[in-house]
């Protein structure tokens, strides 16, 4: 089955031609080391079962996000996993896997607990059963707890699994962590770019602490305000915009049009300024402000414009919300780009049927829209709201594609909790005018996510990204240190929690 990040949204193809091309992806490396120890234990089976998990690795992982580095034989002494560690670093590698072939000297465990002191990147330790009936042959259960004990004991934070490499859900395992790894070291030290300078008036909890998240995520801000991008777009020719113009209302999929041509030029080119500004900067995604400023002095609607920015895989949160454009550019690279973040609010429950409802005003990349129903090219609905004559477009409003999902985000003011569950888009009626997605969750209950939203006065925008991610984001999320809000059963009135 295709996945949403390999589809084409409705114009992509023409930006595509257009606009910088897309930097080359993050590779990461992770390093895999075997420890054993020959003089006590079995060394024959030690090397085959070493050599079956290399190759558990290099079959699981794919080749074009990760290298895995690894040495021939398991190490046995403290000096050669020193060394070995110390080469690893120089080949900048970005999380380590230590394969327990057996069980170990203590020495080498204290030497592996130091190193991971002073260069704290991720570790797990992977461990799985042995034969029995005769003498213990690796003793490999015992030699984890006694490395996670020094570990431990030394202050080094782990993951570890116990599993065997010929398991059938192995290789999902051993991939969380390695998702987790790549997301953390491919945001390191990159930029997201606020295009427009700034949160949208009164919306307190769309702003974070730029310098929590350089700590905590490696992220740096470009704030740039709306005249550079709008001079950046000038280099697009009439014509060009005319070709977008033509090829998204003659779609076969576009159901209608009530905008303007000269709103849908400007949209338009403001939408291809965006994007080549962004590939130019090399921004892992940006957030836009879309409001007040596009509407009073502007004279459009800029959600559509950001629709087809994600279109060619660029996360765009609407109202320059911080904290949802964090969740979107973690959930992309922690998926390795293939989930298709998109921005929305909770507009509706329903316990009996276990649904929620989210909307938001029609800036969903088009790759999420329900082929059945189509789209629509609109002025904006909540503008209409005022004065239908006032309201202006672009915005592309359809309903979602029903399929698998992960809702979350990254809470105000400073990324530290995150609130996150498992959901299936299913069939509905469009509830609302816009982006509209009802959703049956799967982890838990309509009724007991709304009472943890309320009750911890969480943000008011989420992130739908495709797939079941939750197993993943929890990995991501115990390396940079953010706390999971925990979901509990609905009393249907709580005291809400102050946040700290």
């Amino acid at each position: 089955m295709e996945s949403y990040a390999s589809k084409k949204g409705v114009v992509s193809h023409l930006f595509e031609k257009l606009i910088a091309p897309a930097p080359a992806k993050y590779k990461a490396k992770i390093g895999l080391v075997g420890v054993g120890f020959e003089m006590h234990f079995d060394w024959v089976s030690i090397l085959k079962n070493y050599a079956i998990a290399k190759a558990c690795l290099k079959r699981e992982f794919p080749s074009e996000s990760f290298e895995v580095i690894c040495p021939e034989a398991p190490i046995q002494t403290k000096e050669d996993m020193l060394a070995w560690l110390e080469q690893a670093k120089k080949q900048e590698v970005d999380g380590v896997i230590i394969y327990q072939a057996s069980y170990i000297a203590g020495d080498l465990a204290a030497t592996t607990a130091r190193w991971f002191v002073q260069n704290p990147i991720p570790v797990l330790s992977w461990s799985h059963d042995e034969a029995t009936g005769g003498r213990l042959s690796n003793n490999r259960l015992c030699g984890q707890n006694f490395l996670l004990n020094i570990l431990g004991s030394s202050g080094v934070k782990y993951s570890w699994i116990f599993e065997s490499p010929e398991s059938p859900t192995i290789g999902t395992h051993l991939l969380s962590f390695a998702k987790a790894v790549y997301a953390k070291a491919s945001l390191n030290q990159r930029t997201i770019g606020m295009i427009g300078g700034f949160r949208v008036p009164g919306f307190y909890d769309c702003e974070l602490n730029e310098i929590a998240l350089l700590k905590r995520f490696g992220l740096l801000v470009d704030r740039v305000d709306f005249e550079t991008i709008w001079k950046h777009g000038e280099k697009f020719k009439e014509e060009d915009i005319e070709e977008i113009k033509q090829a998204l209302l003659t779609h076969p999929l576009c159901k209608f049009n009530n905008v303007t041509n000269e709103r849908l030029n400007k949209s338009l080119r403001l939408s291809l300024a965006i994007a080549d500004y962004s590939r130019v900067n090399k921004y892992i995604g940006v957030g836009l402000k879309n409001w007040p400023e596009l509407f009073d002095h502007y004279d459009i609607a800029g959600d559509g414009a950001g629709a087809l920015v994600q279109d060619i895989g660029i996360p765009v949160a609407d109202e320059s919300d911080m904290g949802a454009l964090v969740s979107m550019v973690v959930f992309n690279q922690l998926s390795l780009e293939q989930c298709v973040p998109t921005l929305v609010d909770m507009s509706l429950i329903s316990e009996e049927k276990n649904r929620l409802g989210f909307w938001h005003c029609g800036g969903a990349p088009t790759k999420l829209m329900k082929p059945e129903t189509g789209y629509e090219v609109r002025n904006h609905s909540i503008l209409e709201n005022y004065s239908e004559e006032s309201s202006t477009g672009m915005l592309i409003e359809f309903l979602h594609n029903p399929g698998q999902i992960t809702m979350a985000k990254y809470m105000y003011p400073d990324a530290a909790t995150v609130l996150t569950w498992e959901a299936d888009i299913r069939p509905s009626e469009m509830a609302f005018r816009g982006s509209y997605a009802e959703i049956e969750p799967v982890t838990h209950k309509a009724g007991d996510i709304l009472s943890a939203i309320l009750n911890n006065g969480c943000d008011h925008h989420w992130i739908i990204a495709r797939g079941y991610m939750g197993t993943d984001l929890a990995e991501f999320n115990h390396w940079v240190g953010v706390e999971n809000i925990k979901i509990e059963k609905s009393n249907a009135y709580l005291f809400g929690h102050s946040k700290k």
